[in-house]
């Protein structure tokens, strides 16, 4: 079982600071809570951590996809990509993830196969 972060890109549509965020997990069975893709935030309590927002599940080339059903919990057989806006990131620190923390690239320009994901701020 792997998971990467294959790459985040500034959304500068948004009215504070976003990032949507491109992560593949490989050779995984099971469930996994979107939930739990998270920052640590020393000085915040852990409730109040950042989390996933308009999370979409992608093909695995990342050409195409669909919002992930809510609740948060999604069935993975294999490998599968996917895609969320995540608020307040900051690149420089871990991310943690259902399978383990991971370090995140350099932030970059969103690439045009997603230009079908479109912001949504949260209510």
């Amino acid at each position: 079982m792997k998971i990467s972060a294959i790459g985040i890109y500034p959304v500068e549509e948004a009215p504070e600071p976003c990032h949507l965020v491109e992560i593949l997990i490989e050779d995984f069975q099971g469930e996994l809570n979107l939930l739990e893709f998270t920052q640590e935030v020393d000085e915040i309590p852990k409730d109040n951590w950042q989390s996933p927002w308009n999370e979409y599940v992608l093909t695995n080339d990342g050409l195409s996809g669909q919002v992930s059903p809510f609740p948060s919990l999604l069935k993975i057989n294999g490998s599968q990509r996917l895609a969320f806006f995540f608020h307040y990131l900051d690149p420089s620190l871990l991310f943690m993830t259902p399978l383990g923390p991971i370090a995140l690239p350099k932030a970059g320009p969103r690439p045009s196969r997603l230009a079908f994901i479109k912001y949504v701020a949260p209510d």
